[in-house]
Parts: structure tokens; C-alpha cells; sequence
């Protein structure tokens, strides 16, 4: 019978060891920063790396730990990010967590919560921005082969498909412009790139100009960059 009871005082005291365990790591676990969380919810969410970073949450990170300007999201500048931004950084840590704990760590809410107590006025944030299929990708890049001006221009773009233009992919909006149905001006991401001088370039040259330059890069866009590198 001891041995039975010395097996029931260890369980029981297993158990109880768990119970207070699990209540100390609840009790007293440190509370996540939610201000990476916030401000990747005010972004546009486009990823379309204009910013210098390798996407939207890579640029949040940057910003929430002081390396990069609440001003770095081009795209986001028509939507008041950079207002967001400094709201979210110039409010108290305990306050964003209180917040952020609130809303159940569902960040479009507590953004929702937070910019509505600040009493600011803030611009709002438009839909997310959708990006473009792959086979609408690949259906107007298809299409580039009949257009060399086209196909020319979408060799000097980003080609990251972003779709912040408003067009379904970057093949898409190289066709638009080449038709000069679409102002160049509207790639943002190619901004840091000087795209639009490259384009203007592309665009006063000949038929037959285009047409050597195709030939000689055999049509691959990479080869057709490097033309306009300089």
C-alpha cells in the first residue's frame, strides 16, 4: 500500500506542479510588441519592395525598431500611411498591448480601435491591394510578342507584379503604356529606377529601332534591360 500511495502523492503532485506551471507562464509571460503587427496593417499590403525592403512586413519591421522613415511607403503616402505610422509609434507600448490584447491580436482591429480614439484625423485605407493571377500573367505576356514597343517596355519594369498601376500585371500596363493608354507615371515601384526616363526613351524610337533591338536580344527581357542600364 505505500508504494501505491507514494505513486498517487507523485501524480497528484505532477499535476498540481503543471496546473501552477501553466498559471505562472500565463501569469507572467512577457507581452509581444504588437507594433510590427499594426503597421503592417496599415500598409497597402503590395509588396512591391518601392520602399527598399524586401516586402511589407520586412518594411514594418524596419520601422518598428527605428530603421527605417515612417515616410519609406510610396504607395502608401495617397492613404495616410505615414499618419498611421506615427500614431502607432508615438503611443505607448502598454497602451498598444492593452489594445492589441482587447481585440484578441486581430491587428485590423485594434489599427480600427487605435485610430479612432486618437481623435486624428486620418485618411482611409483603401482595399487591399489583389494581385493578378498567374495565368492573367502569363496570358498578356503572351500578348507582348505582337507589340515590340510593348515588349521593349516591360523589359525596363519591375516585373514584381504588384498590380499598384491598377493593372493586372506588369505585362498588362507595359502593353497600356505602349498604346499610350496608361501613364508610366503610375508605376510606383519603378520610381527608384527611373523608368519613366527609360520609357520616354522607348517610346521615340522607330519600328525599325525596336525591331533590331528585339533580334539582337532575341526577345529576352534581361538582355533588353541591360540596353537601357545607363
Amino acid at each position: 500500500m505505500t508504494i501505491v500511495y507514494s505513486v498517487l502523492f507523485m501524480s497528484l503532485l505532477g499535476v498540481g506542479a503543471g496546473i501552477f506551471l501553466a498559471f505562472a507562464s500565463a501569469k507572467f509571460a512577457v507581452k509581444k510588441d504588437p507594433r510590427i503587427a499594426l503597421i503592417e496593417a496599415s500598409l497597402p499590403g503590395a509588396n512591391c519592395g518601392a520602399c527598399g525592403f524586401p516586402g511589407c512586413a520586412a518594411f514594418a519591421k524596419a520601422v518598428a525598431e527605428g530603421k527605417a522613415s515612417i515616410e519609406g511607403c510610396i504607395p502608401g503616402k495617397r492613404s495616410g500611411v505615414p499618419e498611421k505610422l506615427k500614431l502607432i509609434m508615438e503611443t505607448d507600448v502598454d497602451t498598444l498591448i492593452a489594445l492589441f490584447d482587447e481585440n484578441e491580436e486581430d491587428a485590423e482591429k485594434t489599427l480600427e480601435k487605435l485610430l479612432a480614439s486618437s481623435g486624428r484625423a486620418v485618411k482611409a485605407a483603401p482595399p487591399k491591394i489583389q494581385r493578378p493571377t498567374q495565368e492573367e500573367i502569363d496570358s498578356y505576356k503572351e500578348k507582348l510578342k505582337e507589340n515590340p514597343r510593348a515588349a521593349v517596355i516591360f523589359a525596363v519594369l519591375p516585373n514584381i507584379n504588384c498590380a499598384l498601376c491598377g493593372s493586372p500585371g506588369c505585362a498588362a500596363f507595359a502593353i497600356k503604356v505602349a498604346n499610350k493608354d496608361e501613364d508610366i507615371a503610375k508605376c510606383v515601384p519603378g520610381k527608384p529606377q527611373n523608368v519613366s526616363q527609360k520609357v520616354a526613351k522607348i517610346m521615340a524610337l522607330s519600328e525599325a529601332e525596336l525591331q533590331k533591338i528585339i533580334e539582337e536580344t532575341s526577345g529576352e527581357p534581361a538582355e533588353i534591360k541591360k540596353k537601357f542600364a545607363s
